[in-house]
């Protein structure tokens, strides 16, 4: 029997999950190293007052802001996206658009405790390429989640990349949306095959 385009369609999703591959300064390492080197890094940086920027473009500007807000409220680690439409035209105008995101994260000078983030389908956005680049030189780490085309800018250039194979944005975008909560997930101890309750975020009968 031919399977529906909608069961094709998660069938991919998943091969798309399984199939990510994941790097620590160019060297492939196993899904479960990856993702417990970034918790250990996270949580050293939650001890030491470390941030973490967001980054991305379209659909992936919307899940910088998405994972800016719940890595503040409920990892306890103070996130931002740039997601001020004035401060973001003004960088753009005063600079470039390439530089937007680079000009940003000066400002707001990054240390050593710090995480920057950036999502892009392709890996090769230019703006997030700058800011990548920066990072590299001046050492601050990097988790960049791309897909599209293997070795893009990001995955070169990231400290920690994580490369979605698949072909198209919207596979390639909605998986990254699953990693961008797998790693939240994994760092606060939240296990979805574990729960007996639904989680409530209303402040009155909070329940992770």
């Amino acid at each position: 029997m031919k399977k529906s385009f909608e069961k094709k369609y998660i069938e991919h999703i998943k091969i798309g999950l399984e199939n990510s591959i994941y790097r620590t300064k160019g060297k492939e390492i196993s899904i479960e190293n990856f993702f417990t080197e970034l918790v250990n890094f996270l949580k050293n940086s939650l001890k030491n007052n470390g941030k973490i920027y967001f980054f991305g473009n379209g659909a992936s500007a919307s899940f910088s802001n998405h994972m800016a807000l719940d890595w503040s409220k409920n990892g306890g680690i103070l996130s931002f996206s740039l997601s001020d439409s004035s401060m973001l035209t003004a960088l753009a105008n005063d600079y470039s658009f390439e530089d937007s995101f680079l000009e940003f994260l000066k400002i707001n000078k990054p240390s050593n405790n710090d995480l920057i983030i950036s999502t892009s389908s392709s890996g090769n956005s230019p703006n997030i390429v700058s800011v990548l680049k920066y990072c590299l030189k001046n050492k601050i780490t990097s988790l960049g989640l791309s897909g599209l085309v293997d070795n893009n800018k990001s995955v070169q250039l990231s400290t920690y990349s994580l490369f979605v194979p698949m072909k198209t944005y919207g596979m390639v975008e909605c998986i990254h949306q699953v990693f961008h909560h797998l790693l939240l997930d994994k760092f606060m101890g939240i296990n979805e095959w574990k729960k007996i309750e639904s989680q409530n975020m209303n402040f009155k009968n909070f329940k992770l």
